[in-house]
């Protein structure tokens, strides 16, 4: 009797550790992955800074769309400290993803992998910000060190592109 019931709990016992175990290593990996990641239950990459200006030396900004405006918080910002575009993906349609700040060389397509974007302004003034496709479009303040305003203010882009045949608007890149 005792070599029939050490013979069935090695059989049973033995598949049910390993099923355990599996189970156990997949929720471990997964929350490393998670862990080293940074990445949400929402599955978009994770920045929640503590407040939106300067973190270190860092002037974090958060940036979203309503409407085909892009708003950014705060929208004025210091000359020479660099700055993080952090972007809001949930609030992000199509190629509103996709930006370009012309006059500090930068352009970017956000993602749930990449939702952020780093410069240093080198100028003060007025900037404009647009999408690719120069559907989605808005404006950014860059003040001196000394807080003063600067009379400088960027061109305008030029007037908006559609994609697609008949509605207009950008629906691109969904």
């Amino acid at each position: 009797m005792t070599n029939k019931l050490s013979s069935i709990m090695n059989k049973k016992g033995l598949s049910n550790i390993f099923a355990v175990a599996g189970i156990v290593a997949v929720i471990l990996l997964a929350s490393l992955f998670l862990l080293y990641n940074n990445v949400g239950a929402s599955g978009n990459v994770v920045y929640t800074p503590s407040s939106n200006t300067p973190q270190g030396n860092v002037q974090v900004v958060k940036i979203h769309v309503e409407g085909s405006q892009y708003i950014m918080e705060p929208a004025v910002l210091k000359v020479g400290v660099p700055v993080r575009f952090v972007a809001d993906m949930a609030n992000m349609p199509g190629c509103s993803k996709s930006i370009s700040i012309s006059d500090f060389g930068v352009r970017k397509t956000f993602s749930s992998f990449s939702d952020y974007v780093e410069f240093t302004p080198n100028k003060a003034g007025t900037f404009y910000i647009a999408c690719s496709m120069n559907m989605y479009k808005g404006t950014f303040e860059v003040v001196n060190s000394d807080g003063t305003k600067s009379n400088y203010v960027q061109s305008a882009p030029a007037g908006g592109h559609t994609c697609g045949a008949s509605g207009g608007g950008c629906g691109c890149g969904g």
